[in-house]
């Protein structure tokens, strides 16, 4: 009888230990498609890119409201693009950028329009913080994103920066939504616990084995490492839901 409870146990505990491994497999692999999703950080959000035939979209949302960014033409092959914003609280806007080559965008835009009417002529870098204007002088006051005690100004008075309308036009900003400085860290810590749990003395015995014989643990370090366990792994979390949000 005592035999057969503890198959019972052990079968339960092995299915408990399959069932723990299929849930954090599962949550790993949602997360990391999280990570690696493409697109672009924009007004305290990230929105996430969508390729849809000629257009791409930029989709997401902050505590505002929803932001949707579209981009339309074909690159290297239109002759222009069409920029469209639908931001928070109806602020919608819409620019046209035309290229110096249809074939070849790398070679510069010719203008950027709003409506029929022409707000920039000069030369676009990718990478660069600024414009430039036809003398080459960078349009510093067109980076400044105007805000009021920190928080965006989803009103008449908001301005839009003609430099993002060139990056977006060139999916410059594009990226990984994810965050390696947050990542990172939160990994080795994990590994490291993982390491500790397994190994409990490892660690101990490589700070003090060069100046100790058979070195042993006070029950204090027992203490701090058993609660390091805990901790360590806690703050990985915490690491890793900021290496997305």
């Amino acid at each position: 009888m005592y035999i057969e409870e503890i198959k019972k146990l052990s079968l339960r505990y092995n299915f408990l230990k399959v069932l723990l491994i299929v849930v954090l497999v599962i949550i790993l692999t949602f997360y990391l498609k999280a990570f690696f999703t493409i697109g672009v950080y924009y007004d305290d959000a990230f929105l996430k890119k969508e390729q849809v035939s000629s257009e791409r979209h930029y989709i997401g949302k902050n505590k505002y409201g929803n932001l949707h960014i579209t981009v339309k033409g074909l690159t290297n092959k239109s002759p222009e693009a069409e920029v469209i914003f639908k931001l928070p609280k109806d602020i919608n806007k819409q620019y046209t950028v035309a290229f110096k080559d249809a074939g070849n965008w790398d070679q510069g835009i010719k203008n950027i329009k709003d409506g029929g009417d022409i707000v920039f002529e000069g030369d676009y870098r990718k990478g660069s913080y600024f414009l430039f204007d036809k003398n080459g002088r960078p349009l510093i006051s067109d980076a400044v994103r105007v805000r009021v005690n920190g928080e965006i100004s989803y009103n008449g008075n908001y301005e839009f920066s003609l430099k993002d309308v060139a990056d977006f036009t060139y999916s410059a900003g594009d990226a990984i939504r994810g965050k390696y400085q947050y990542f990172v860290p939160a990994i080795f810590l994990f590994v490291i616990t993982l390491i500790d749990v397994r190994y409990p003395l490892f660690f101990f015995n490589l700070k003090h084995f060069l100046n100790v014989r058979d070195p042993e643990p006070s029950d204090f370090y027992i203490s701090m490492q058993k609660a390091s366990w805990v901790i360590n792994p806690m703050i990985g979390i915490v690491l890793m839901i900021a290496a997305i949000s």
